[in-house]
């Protein structure tokens, strides 16, 4: 069980339940969904994928390379997460809708970041064996090379 969404599962459980004695049955069910969802991902989180394949002839330098072009696009992806962050802070003071617009863009661009993580942790070490999976949950999936997708990536 990852602990995030253990406290997120109560906090929207918690949500549910202010909303359902305010009278607001709908929004006491999206909460509810949502605090069950975060339930479910709790207790799938502890499956981990397969440890990645290591090619026969990765070359130290391109794998090095590849690690460079990882850091600088992970990066490049929290950067814009940060500035989003902060964009979307003012917004919410100004004009709340356009915040969660922003907030979106800052949800792609951690997303983003974390596909760059997990794929870096697929890349073999400078020894030939690769990465040991996250214990997260975060190696399932599958995810594209740092340049291979996406502006800034």
């Amino acid at each position: 069980m990852t602990w995030r969404h253990v406290v997120l599962a109560v906090g929207f459980l918690a949500l549910a339940g202010v909303r359902a004695t305010q009278g607001a049955t709908v929004w006491a069910v999206v909460f509810g969904l949502a605090a069950v969802a975060n339930a479910w991902l709790a207790l799938r989180s502890e499956e981990t994928g397969a440890a990645p394949a290591v090619p026969a002839d990765a070359d130290p330098r391109e794998v090095a390379a590849e690690e460079v072009r990882c850091r600088a696009a992970l990066r490049r992806w929290q950067l814009l997460a940060l500035a989003g962050a902060l964009v979307a802070a003012g917004l919410l003071l100004v004009e709340p809708p356009l915040a969660v617009l922003a907030a979106g863009a800052v949800l792609v661009a951690v997303l983003r970041g974390r596909r760059v993580q997990r794929y870096a942790a697929t890349l073999p070490s400078a020894t030939g064996a690769p990465t040991p999976p996250a214990t997260n949950g975060a190696a399932r999936g599958t995810a594209a090379p740092c340049g291979a997708s996406g502006v800034g990536s």
